[in-house]
């Protein structure tokens, strides 16, 4: 019990599991300001097509019923990039601040010195950090807690919302300009 009492009160563990939570807060919080979806009604497509991206297959469609839901298509295939690229980006920062603290404080993460021969081995380590603390941490977080709407304040939702009736309204704006005769 002494052993796991030790193990509970050692920095990485206790590393793991702020640093977890700090990532996660930050991942829902750039979900809600920075990556605002539009909802799509239920028959927004006309013709779908079957794309095959190596050995996957991927449904697109290539007909749409609106001028308007073909807009909101494309923002929300931008929102999926904007995902993936929050996604790379906690993984690099849990990485890049792992590896600072371990430059700083090697002590806590292994028993000697880093030095310029075993920055290969501190790399190692820090992108096994990273890799917990990015992407593994927040998403099981994500399942476990209740929905951020339940326990985040009222003012990011209202953001969000803000963020949304910009959107539209740059859309609805696109698709009332005249075009330009050519």
């Amino acid at each position: 019990m002494k052993e796991f009492l030790a193990y509970f009160y050692s920095f990485r563990l206790l590393y793991l599991i702020f640093a977890g939570l700090f990532f996660f807060l930050v991942s829902v919080t750039f979900d809600l300001i920075f990556i605002p979806k539009l909802d799509m009604p239920g028959d927004w497509c006309e013709e779908w097509e079957q794309k095959k991206i190596g050995y996957q297959t991927m449904d697109e469609c290539v007909e749409f019923k609106t001028g308007l839901d073909e807009l909101k298509y494309h923002h929300n295939q931008k929102m999926e990039k904007r995902q993936a690229a929050k996604g790379h980006g906690l993984f690099l920062s849990a990485t890049l601040l792992t590896f600072l603290i371990m430059v700083l404080s090697p002590g806590k993460f292994v028993e000697h010195n880093i030095t310029f021969k075993n920055y290969t081995g501190a790399v190692a380590i820090a992108v096994f950090y990273g890799v917990i603390i990015g992407y593994l941490l927040p998403v099981a977080l994500e399942a476990m807690l209740p929905p951020p709407k339940e326990w985040l304040p009222n003012e990011f939702y209202e953001i969000r919302q803000a963020r949304i009736e910009y959107v539209l309204k740059e859309i609805n704006g696109t698709l009332t300009e005249p075009k330009a005769p050519s």
